[in-house]
């Protein structure tokens, strides 16, 4: 590999280094899942333990069972009776029923309906509700929180109410009339049966309390009926006094000279028809008269059974005679005979009808003068009567007050015999429509639900202690941290090479050792595109190789603020991998304080050029220099540029020469070798170094770099290679 096909692997990436532009953001979900992979342990730990804490409340808290009943509140009326003083049925509107329905619900959890409960099933003494004194610890607590705390001195019963109020829970079902009343209780029959008794005590007090309404009510009506009947008593002695004071006396319920007035009044209206049908009957007599008696002309009008038997006769004889006129001569005698019975019978006629006429006369003339007298009469009950007009007004007045007064006297007599006899039939508005059962499962502690919550709870728990104990970390993470920390660019994250585990080890699950240097060549050299940690190399190596130097030799020093960061290991990858791509490659051991890898490598021959000790590693195929033994012939600060320049001298005759140095301010020839150097790489090992001491040492990399190129390197970073 050229150093111009190594550099077409990437972007030209490896540039000048000043401080970090931080426009990428802190944290991307990439980010976050690193972290919280780093954190794993933390993680796991946390959910067990919460899973463990969990999963003993569940197993170990007493089973708590609810039973419950439900109470439909009929919203249509049902009035027993008419005269019910207590309203039955709920309002007129939808929301008026809901808030009266709510109302209920607050009812069936006050003290008149629980009461009678803990009373009825003996809770005073049940060890659930009221059989201890409350503890110092539950007082304290309640009292901060505001619960219903009982004091020691309250008596059992009030101990168990206040017990009993916190094991019911009613509430009334979405946009119906049905009251859901629950109660928990360690004792599933126990909960059945407090569930069905506070239903029916609920019952039982709607009733009463219309009884008592009524009963309150019939005796406030009972009160103002004695008054009533005062008041009627003395209203209608104040009549009779005045009308025996004024001699207005009555007959059949009205005034005797009123009665008298009308009698008159309705006399004289009969006396003027009597005159009226007189005069025309004596009228039409006397026409009759006056033109002569007709018997067929009379007709009706006359009224008189004489006249009509008279008629019946004559017809009879008119009738005969017109017969015989037909067959025999006025001259016969039977014709005569027949004609002298028609006269005859006429003149009978007229002799009857003068006579009734004169009847009718006379009749006429007395109906006048009844006439005047009924005026007569009328006139002087009427002048009696204008004379007592003020007395009657007056009686009038006092006689209604007396009427009104016995009304209202009756109505509320009536009332209250009606109501006392309904006090034993007032019904409730509400009724039971599903009995409370014994429940055959308990309905906390729900195991599955709080083992799942806890999973979610430990999984958000150890996800955000990961995120704080991250957080809390001064340590190098990411490349991002490493380029945050330092202000250089992070060029690559080398991960983590484990060495490789046999069969049975990995059977037993052994923890892998870390990769010595002969497991990195093999990895460099056979690893293959899949191996992360070659990939990563070759990444880095292309960045060394593509960066233009001016046509100085490329000699690359790799340095670090701590010891054990991989400066050595990561020298003798990019060395083994630039060799193996054919590129001419010099490594130097300049680690004073660790030559790991003259250890390995060896030293070369003694002489009086550094030159001289460059020996070639076949196998590897590059050379390598040590410069950590004693008597190299040009050390110290004093001779740093002498060193440097041979240094540049040797680095001239390779296309990419490698320099292991130690740390910061403590390698002695570090000045020298940065001089020899055109880029320096500063390596932090990740979730090991200090954010704090890898700025403080980068600071110091770009002061003594004096403008030379500068970069970071993450290492063993668990498999992040991103750039």
């Amino acid at each position: 590999m050229t150093p111009s096909t190594a550099g077409a692997l990437v972007e030209r990436s490896f540039a000048p280094i000043g401080p970090a532009r931080h426009d990428e953001p802190m944290l991307d979900l990439v980010g976050l899942i690193r972290i919280l992979r780093r954190r794993m342990m933390l993680i796991v730990v946390t959910v067990v333990v919460v899973m463990a804490l969990a999963g003993g409340y569940a197993f170990l808290t007493t089973p708590v069972y609810t039973a419950s009943t439900k109470i439909l509140v009929d919203p249509r009326k049902k009035n027993t009776v008419g005269t019910e003083v207590v309203p039955s049925g709920l309002g007129t509107t939808v929301g008026e029923n809901f808030a009266l329905v709510d109302s209920q619900v607050k009812l069936i959890t006050s003290d008149a309906v629980l009461r009678p409960v803990v009373k009825e099933l003996h809770l005073a003494t049940d060890p659930e509700f009221g059989a201890r004194e409350p503890s110092i610890l539950s007082s304290v607590i309640a009292s901060l929180f505001g619960g219903p705390a009982s004091k020691a001195g309250d008596s059992p019963d009030e101990r168990a109410l206040i017990a009993l109020s916190k094991h019911v829970k009613v509430e009334r079902d979405d946009q119906t009339y049905v009251i859901d009343i629950a109660v928990t209780s360690i004792d599933p029959i126990m909960a059945a049966r407090i569930a069905q008794a506070i239903a029916h005590s609920y019952l039982a007090d709607q009733s009463e309390e219309k009884i008592e309404t009524t009963q309150h009510v019939s005796a406030l009506m009972d009160g103002q009926l004695a008054a009533l009947r005062d008041r009627l008593l003395k209203a209608e002695s104040q009549v009779q006094q005045f009308r025996a004071k004024h001699n207005l006396q009555e007959a059949e319920g009205e005034l005797i000279d009123t009665k008298q007035l009308k009698v008159l009044n309705d006399q004289l209206a009969s006396v003027r028809a009597d005159v009226a049908q007189n005069e025309i009957k004596a009228k039409q007599i006397k026409r009759m008269l006056t033109q002569g008696v007709e018997p067929e002309m009379i007709g009706d009008a006359i009224g008189s059974e004489t006249v009509a038997r008279l008629r019946e006769q004559y017809a009879i004889a008119a009738r005969r005679e017109a017969i015989l006129s037909a067959g025999l001569l006025p001259s016969h005698p039977q014709m005569q005979q027949a004609h002298s019975e028609v006269e005859r019978l006429r003149q009978l006629i007229h002799a009857e009808v003068a006579r009734i006429s004169q009847a009718i006369d006379l009749e006429y003339e007395m109906s006048k003068r009844r006439l005047a007298e009924a005026e007569a009469a009328l006139a002087a009950s009427r002048e009696e009567s204008n004379s007592n007009d003020s007395a009657r007004i007056k009686l009038r007045e006092l006689t209604r007050e007396s009427e009104t007064t016995r009304a209202v006297y009756e109505s509320f007599l009536s009332r209250v015999k009606e109501m006392n006899e309904a006090q034993g039939i007032s019904t409730p508005d509400a009724r039971i429509i599903s009995p409370a059962a014994i429940p055959d499962n308990p309905s906390w502690p729900k195991k599955k639900l709080i083992l799942a919550l806890a999973l979610v709870f430990g999984c958000g728990l150890g996800g955000s202690l990961a995120l704080a104990a991250e957080h809390l970390d001064r340590r190098i993470h990411s490349g991002a941290e490493l380029r945050a920390s330092t202000g250089l660019k992070s060029l690559v994250s080398i991960p983590t090479l484990h060495a490789k585990r046999g069969l049975i080890a990995e059977l037993l699950g052994r923890p892998a050792k870390r990769a010595s240097f002969y497991d990195m060549v093999v990895e460099i050299l056979e690893g293959g595109p899949r191996s992360e940690f070659r990939t990563a190399v070759v990444r880095l190596l292309s960045c060394l190789v593509d960066f233009d130097t001016g046509g100085r030799p490329r000699a690359i020093m790799l340095t670090s603020s701590e010891a054990g960061e991989g400066k050595s290991a990561l020298a003798l990858s990019l060395a083994v991998t630039a060799a193996s791509s054919g590129m001419r490659t010099l490594l130097i051991d300049a680690n004073s304080a660790d030559p790991s890898l003259t250890s390995v490598l060896g030293e070369g021959d003694s002489g009086p050029a550094l030159s001289d000790r460059v020996i070639t590693d076949n196998r590897l195929g590059l050379s390598f220099l040590s410069l950590t033994a004693e008597q190299l012939p040009l050390t110290g600060w004093s001779n740093g540029n002498a060193l440097a320049d041979e240094l540049s001298q040797i680095a001239a005759n390779y296309d990419l020469t490698l320099i292991d140095a130690g740390l910061l301010r403590v390698e002695r020839n570090a000045a020298a070798l940065i001089t020899a150097s055109q880029a320096i790489l500063f390596l932090s090992k990740a979730s090991a170094t200090s954010q704090d001491t890898a700025a403080l040492a980068a600071a110091d990399l770009l002061q003594m770099a004096n403008g030379r190129r500068c970069a970071a390197v993450l290492t063993m970073a668990n498999g992040e290679t991103t750039r």
